[in-house]
């Protein structure tokens, strides 16, 4: 994605079209905060562990969702220390890229993980400006051997 960040305003150009990114950014923390509690909210609900010495399967996203909420807590206070202005050259890219992992979230159970990530990747990086469809096919299949070694054949952990 190509942002532009500047600290001042151009001459000519209207305030409008620039995003005031100390608002932007704590409207981000805001929703990260929300987001991050109704993870560890639903985590809450994980079966415990088999064995009571293991972390179980709600540990994780509970821990994962504390130190979410704690960034964006850092990040909305932190924002008051910003004191320029950003322009999104690429909305389109970017929304599209949105698209891109929203879709992606929304397959892997229907398709599976391993079958959605051979298309989303490739699409990810052409939405971030990628063109070498050398690159675009050896990172897709990289990635995806590369998940399947680790967690499904050292780790035994199966993706859905």
């Amino acid at each position: 994605m190509n942002v532009h960040v500047n600290t001042d305003y151009l001459p000519g150009v209207q305030p409008g079209t620039w995003l005031c990114e100390k608002k932007y950014t704590r409207v981000f923390a805001v929703v990260c905060f929300v987001a991050f509690s109704w993870i560890a909210w639903l985590s809450r609900e994980f079966p415990p562990a088999l064995n009571p010495v293991d972390v179980g399967p709600g540990k994780v996203p509970m821990l994962v969702a504390g130190l979410g909420i704690i960034c964006s807590v850092v990040l909305f206070f932190q924002a008051a220390r910003i004191a320029s202005n950003i322009e999104i050259q690429r909305p389109a890219a970017v929304a599209s890229g949105m698209l891109v992992m929203m879709g992606y979230v929304l397959l892997i159970p229907i398709a599976g993980f391993y079958a959605v990530s051979l298309f989303a990747v490739p699409l990810l990086m052409l939405v971030g400006g990628e063109r070498r469809p050398v690159r675009l096919i050896l990172c897709s299949a990289g990635f995806v051997l590369f998940i399947y070694l680790c967690f499904q054949l050292l780790l035994g952990v199966e993706f859905p």
